[in-house]
């Protein structure tokens, strides 16, 4: 080899190393870059999650008050309720007394209609055949009713 050959190679040599060196270089100013945006995007990250476990924990606190006042408002309904169907019941009671009073009123006056509707027939003069027929009363009783109630007209 020659003299020459020795200092090429040497110069090769060095200039792959340097160029190496600077890949090498400009390599790592690239990953630094990347790792610099990597961080800023890992805080970032760490911020929004930081910020979703508040509003995760507020919700939260939300979701139990709520439950809370459901269950106050659930006994509360059931209070009430339990006061509706004491009232329903009691209501109730009072409209069967008042539809047995009807009742025992009906009885005791079902003979008394027949003999109001004769009456007011009596008062207009109707005959004493058209009375029994219509209120059902006896012959006799209807007679009387119109003595006493027929207006009589002077002959």
């Amino acid at each position: 080899m020659s003299l020459l050959a020795v200092p090429i190679i040497a110069v090769v040599a060095l200039v792959l190393s340097v160029l190496c060196f600077v890949v090498v270089f400009i390599s790592s100013i690239r990953h630094k870059a990347q790792i610099s945006m990597l961080v800023s995007q890992y805080q970032a990250q760490e911020l929004v999650i930081n910020n979703l476990q508040r509003v995760n924990e507020q919700l939260q606190l939300d979701v139990d008050k709520l439950l809370r006042q459901d269950e106050q408002i659930t006994i509360e309904n059931r209070q009430v309720s339990k006061q509706l169907e004491h009232r329903i019941k009691t209501v109730q009671t009072q409209i069967n007394n008042q539809q047995e009073v009807i009742s025992q009123l009906q009885t005791d006056q079902g003979d008394d209609k027949f003999y109001t509707r004769a009456i007011k027939l009596a008062k207009k003069g109707a005959d004493i055949e058209e009375i029994v027929t219509e209120c059902e009363l006896p012959y006799a009783e209807v007679e009387m009713l119109i003595s006493v109630y027929q207006k009589k007209t002077p002959s």
